[in-house]
């Protein structure tokens, strides 16, 4: 019966750590996308200005 307990619980214990690294991940990818967005606005908004 112990056995049992300790796989159920090294089991959802591995699955914690899957999804806390899974959310970290998309996080991150969130935040590195806005910031490609914000850097070719930025290079946009200078061939603006110098076109000008």
């Amino acid at each position: 019966m112990k056995e049992i307990l300790d796989i159920i619980v090294t089991v959802l214990f591995v699955f914690m750590v899957f999804m806390f690294i899974r959310g970290f991940n998309k996080q991150q990818i969130k935040k590195h996308t806005d910031r490609l967005a914000e850097v070719e606005k930025r290079r946009k908004e200078s061939e603006d200005k110098v076109d000008e």
